[in-house]
């Protein structure tokens, strides 16, 4: 009887283990099928005001960057409702489906260098549902929201959305996208008034939107407002422009210029660069640490910043580099190359 009781029992142990490895068989062919999932559409535009993209396929995952409305960005790979992605200066990062519209090829990029397109100029405001700032908000905007041109209505553009919806925005509000380009001046002043005007804006990780910025989400949105395209990180920004010599001094330095931070390279240790901010000229920076804020490379200023001195090792120039690696003009913003 015993020995009938032991067989028994592991007859039973047996199928309860067979079956929990059946199911955890499933389980990895279901996930593996759900990253492997076929892509239906190849490219696609930004829907909302501003999208978080993330490291991974989860809203819990890190933050680490952020494309805005109108933005192109060409999908990797999906996994549910999650895109891999690479936005237009070459970033990779994943985005949720809800927040752009797939599309079936390269031609509506191709048709938006044709048509007329608005681009939103102030910080921040809104689409409407009709041409009065009284009725029903369609979405808020953000500085570089960029929407299709339909007609003038009135002290309104009549515009529509990536998935078709219609709006107006307010004409003081925004422009049409290849005037404002035309009118773009990159030289040191205008650099230093755009970084000063977004004084305030709180620090963010991952922020590239005037809600809330990070140090280089706030080095490429100054310059995205003179028509031109930094490359996403710190790091990648410090590869970029024209080398600045500050092994003697700070003399070399002209306003405008990107100053980078982090550690010099070792004979074990590459050379980290961890933060990036805009010289203003007379040893005044500003940066983005907790928000924009304006300091100083000088130890008798009240605003002097003793860790980034210490650990000031580079300067780019972007002023006359536009065109070369990993900075272009915003005439090309709806170009992503596919083997960047």
């Amino acid at each position: 009887m015993q020995h009938k009781n032991f067989i028994e029992s592991i007859i039973m142990k047996s199928v309860i283990l067979f079956s929990v490895l059946l199911i955890l068989l499933q389980s990895a062919c279901s996930h593996d099928t759900k990253k492997t999932a076929p892509i239906d559409k190849t490219y696609g535009i930004v829907n909302i005001s501003v999208a978080n993209l993330h490291s991974k396929p989860a809203y819990s995952s890190e933050t680490t960057t952020q494309l805005l409305l109108g933005a192109p960005l060409l999908i990797l790979q999906r996994e549910g409702n999650w895109y891999q992605i690479k936005t237009t200066e070459g970033y990779m990062a994943w985005i949720p489906g809800n927040a752009f519209v797939k599309l079936d090829s390269l031609a509506y990029f191709e048709d938006s260098k044709k048509e007329k397109k608005i681009i939103f100029t102030d910080d921040y405001g809104f689409a409407y549902e009709f041409p009065d700032i009284n009725k029903q908000r369609a979405s808020d905007l953000v500085f570089g929201s960029i929407l299709k041109y339909e007609e003038n209505a009135g002290s309104f553009y009549k515009v529509s959305f990536p998935d078709g919806r219609n709006a107006f925005v307010l004409k003081s509000h925004a422009d049409i996208y290849d005037h404002w380009l035309s009118t773009r001046q990159v030289n040191a002043d205008s650099i230093a008034k755009t970084a000063l005007s977004l004084k305030g804006i709180p620090y963010m990780w991952g922020g590239t939107s005037v809600k809330a910025l990070d140090c280089s989400g706030f080095t490429k949105t100054v310059f995205m407002k003179h028509g031109i395209i930094l490359l996403r990180d710190a790091s990648q920004q410090a590869a970029t422009g024209i080398p600045v010599d500050i092994s003697q001094g700070y003399g070399n330095l002209q306003i405008g210029d990107l100053m980078f931070f982090g550690k010099k390279a070792s004979k074990d240790k590459k050379e980290r660069i961890r933060h990036v901010a805009i010289y203003l000229g007379n040893r005044f920076f500003i940066q983005a640490v907790g928000y924009i804020r304006v300091s100083s490379l000088n130890p008798k200023s009240p605003l002097y910043d003793k860790k980034n001195t210490r650990e000031f090792i580079r300067a780019t120039r972007i002023t006359g580099a536009v065109g070369t690696k990993g900075i272009k003009s915003m005439d090309d913003y709806y170009i992503i190359d596919k083997n960047d």
